[in-house]
């Protein structure tokens, strides 16, 4: 996966708690989004960064890739949707849409903030007390 050098800076990161399967499909799929999408004239760099709330614990991945439109920030989530041609980005248009239920069965929430060929946001937020995961 990060055949380029990309970076992946991080802090000490919270414990989330619930599905272990399902929390690392999130965090594969968006580390992996950041590496597809990322310019071909810069080494990619991905920060994860977290902050522990009294109720929440928050979680932002940020790159610095080819970005999308900010128009998109919200329909990105949405199934099958793609921002860029097959030919050019391989993929299904499934990943952030998979993100988004896996953090709302966590009982989170999941935002993207796109800046176009600057990068992407992705900030999720999960509660601290412990409520049942199905």
């Amino acid at each position: 996966m990060n055949k380029r050098g990309a970076k992946i800076q991080y802090d000490t990161l919270p414990n989330i708690d619930g599905v272990n399967v399902l929390i690392y499909q999130l965090f594969y799929n968006l580390i992996n989004n950041s590496l597809k999408f990322s310019r071909p004239d810069q080494l990619p760099v991905i920060q994860i960064a977290s902050k522990v709330k009294t109720d929440s614990i928050q979680i932002t991945i940020t790159d610095n890739g080819i970005g999308f439109d900010p128009e998109h920030n919200e329909s990105i989530f949405n199934t099958f949707v793609r921002l860029n041609s097959k030919n050019k980005y391989d993929g299904t248009g499934l990943g952030l849409s998979l993100a988004k239920k896996i953090v709302e069965r966590h009982h989170g929430t999941i935002t993207a903030q796109g800046r176009m060929n600057e990068g992407a946001a992705f900030t999720m937020e999960f509660p601290v007390s412990k409520h049942p995961v199905l």
